[in-house]
């Protein structure tokens, strides 16, 4: 069982909060084969696919991933050729020790290690960002900076993506959020040739993991009536098997995260395309938000949730998840295109 290689391609792919730029261009490359939608971006960074209906009295649905990934920047470089880093997003730094990354310079990625310091030498004290360096294996900061290394680059692992022995599960790094964005591109090439009575837009934001920016600015310029976040959701079940979401168990209607709650009207709506299509789905209670979160008080308020993907060890430098769940997500938001209509959207709006 394979899913589109536009995930391999984009989870590979190196950019954390306010350095997307290699996503932004893969985002560009996918929506330009297809001339039919107007291209829309803000002075951000997130890129979206809009196609206006012929309806003129047509409300607007956005469906969005966000492309940053978490990840580290590097924010001194020290007379030994010690390299400091700070956290882009929310992170663990024991995640990374003893980890091989890479800091991505215009020319190349130049290898690094965040060291374990060894039993003998430690002091048994917890990690912090502020006690690690990068050792990239340079004598002095003068041959670290003719290597093309500054101040404000990313540093990040390179993970492989590959599937699970059993061929059901991916692991990779940046499920969250590029499984949203891959998820996008295939809606855009798959909405390409079909007419809806609602104004769409589909792409991919920027900044989500520093505060929701992009969702912000985007929605603002595109003002939609109705707003679909695809983004990953953390999973804990193999720890806790009563914990919200598990895998393999379908995609997660999101009825409730600190920032957004689903609306009585919309959370029944859901559930009702999911049963009516036969698709498998999960009531997901979160302690993280989305795009929607933000979305939601564009101008006079939006209907706004998220389609959510389980997936084991977000946050890290490697993620899993299954192609049973993705396919879930998959049906779903396609299900929703076809069943959604401008009174329906009303009918949400104003209950």
């Amino acid at each position: 069982m394979k899913i589109d290689p536009i995930y391999k391609k984009l989870t590979e792919a190196f950019g954390i909060s306010s350095r997307e730029e290699d996503i932004k261009t893969i985002v560009l490359e996918e929506i330009e084969k297809y001339p039919n939608y107007e291209i829309v971006k803000d002075n951000l960074g997130s890129i979206f696919a809009y196609k206006k209906s012929k309806n003129l009295n047509a409300k607007t649905i956005m469906i969005a991933g966000h492309m940053d990934e978490v990840g580290l920047m590097i924010s001194d470089i020290r007379p030994n050729g010690a390299i400091k880093v700070i956290p882009i997003g929310g992170l663990i730094p024991e995640v990374f020790i003893s980890q091989l990354l890479y800091v991505h310079t215009p020319s190349k990625d130049i290898p690094g290690i965040i060291g374990s310091v060894p039993p003998h030498l430690s002091k048994d004290q917890k990690v912090s960002f502020e006690d690690m360096v990068l050792d990239v294996g340079l004598k002095n900061k003068e041959e670290v900076l003719k290597a093309g290394i500054e101040i404000g680059q990313m540093v990040l692992p390179k993970t492989n993506f590959i599937y699970s022995h059993n061929q059901e599960r991916v692991i990779a790094k940046a499920v969250d959020n590029r499984w949203g964005v891959g998820m996008a591109l295939e809606l855009v090439r798959d909405c390409y040739d079909k007419d809806y009575e609602f104004n769409l837009a589909i792409g991919a934001t920027v900044q989500e993991e520093i505060g929701l920016r992009g969702a912000g600015t985007i929605t603002y310029k595109i003002s939609p009536d109705m707003f679909i976040a695809l983004d990953a959701s953390p999973l804990n079940d193999l720890l806790d098997p009563n914990a919200s979401g598990k895998m393999d168990e379908g995609f997660l209607v999101r009825l409730y995260d600190p920032s957004n709650i689903m609306r009585p009207s919309l959370f029944s709506y859901f559930k009702e395309v999911a049963k009516n299509n036969e698709i498998k789905h999960q009531i997901y209670f979160s302690k993280g938000g989305t795009d929607a979160a933000k979305a939601q008080y564009n101008k006079d308020g939006v209907v706004s949730t998220t389609i959510g993907l389980p997936a084991r060890y977000i946050h890290s430098t490697v993620s899993m998840f299954s192609i049973h769940d993705h396919m879930s997500a998959h049906k779903m938001i396609r299900a929703l295109l076809n069943d959604i209509t401008n009174d329906k959207i009303t009918y949400l709006q104003e209950n």
